[in-house]
């Protein structure tokens, strides 16, 4: 579409800071996992946390019996959790300007979204629909930006808390990306009734934005399957592997599904310098008007004289 044919030097600051705090992040998870599985002794693969005999494989039997410590044992081992141990104060850094610079840059743009598809969607039922949806994925993304960084103090030497956090920020996530995509379902009567813009955005959310929803939405399935081979397998070290890999995936998914509203960014800036340049033009003729008035005014004005007016008497 057109708006993803912008030169980078050319890009507004707010794609500029999308993708610098999202890539910046990714690096970042990039680094702590891979630091993670550099350290780990790998001629132990294979059994480094067996089970004595007997002991069962299934975390619903911990869970049953409430042996909560021994199933947290287990669950930890090859996560994203276990790696950031190593690495808190770095997640907890880099992590809360990102979520902050992600958040006010979301509020701008679904503030500048509902307007345009307030406009474009003659059906009064259907833009409130459309309002009420990006309302509540607005505030689910902002929910899960906060367990996301609840996680750095509440680390695995708190479990409990810990995979609270962890399991809130992940439902958050997917609930987020189903309202977006439940928002953004009717294009064509919104592409039907509106403009330029209106057409330019809807190119970039076909084209874009709604693959790569659906595709980090398939990420939760993939790591909601690994996370029940491996409760169902404690002490293999393939399962546990398999779903930290998965995990931290689905981690950089995230850093991609923000990412992708870089094209929403654009418009959003070329909406914002219309509205600049036209508040300016309307501003023109006031001031102008104004100046004009106030000559006339100290033209009219008893004992003063003009310029002219004083040549004359002299």
């Amino acid at each position: 579409g057109a708006a993803t044919e912008i030169p980078r030097s050319r890009w507004p600051w707010r794609a500029r800071a999308r993708l610098v705090a999202t890539m910046g992040n990714s690096a970042i998870m990039l680094y702590i996992y891979g630091v993670h599985l550099l350290g780990f002794e790998w001629e132990q693969f294979g059994r480094f946390r067996t089970l004595a005999e007997g002991q069962s494989k299934s975390v619903r039997d911990y869970l049953w019996a409430w042996e909560l410590d021994p199933a947290f044992e287990h669950l930890r081992h090859f996560t994203f959790s276990e790696a950031m141990l190593e690495n808190l104060n770095l997640y907890l850094v880099v992590g809360t300007p990102v979520a902050v610079v992600l958040v006010v840059l979301e509020r701008d743009r679904i503030r500048w979204l509902q307007h345009m598809l307030t406009g474009a969607l003659p059906d009064a039922e259907k833009a409130r629909r459309a309002k009420r949806c990006l309302d509540l994925y607005f505030w689910t993304l902002s929910t899960m930006m906060m367990f996301i960084l609840l996680i750095g103090p509440f680390h695995l030497g708190w479990p409990r808390a810990h995979y609270c956090c962890a399991f809130s920020a992940i439902t958050c996530g997917c609930i987020s990306i189903c309202l977006y995509l439940a928002a953004t379902v009717d294009l064509s009567t919104v592409v039907a009734n509106g403009d330029e813009e209106v057409a330019a955005w809807a190119s970039g959310v076909v084209q874009w934005v709604r693959p790569v929803l659906k595709f980090v939405l398939s990420l939760h399935v993939l790591a909601l399957g690994s996370a029940v081979w491996k409760a169902e397998s404690l002490g293999d070290d393939r399962s546990a592997l398999l779903f930290g890999i998965l995990e931290t995936t689905l981690v950089l998914g995230y850093q991609l599904f923000a990412g992708i509203f870089v094209v929403d960014d654009v418009l959003v800036a070329r909406r914002l310098k219309m509205a600049a340049a036209a508040a300016e033009a309307q501003a023109e003729p006031t001031v102008q008007n104004s100046v004009e008035a106030k000559l006339t005014e100290k033209a009219n004005t008893p004992g003063r004289l003009g310029l002219s007016d004083r040549l004359m008497e002299s």
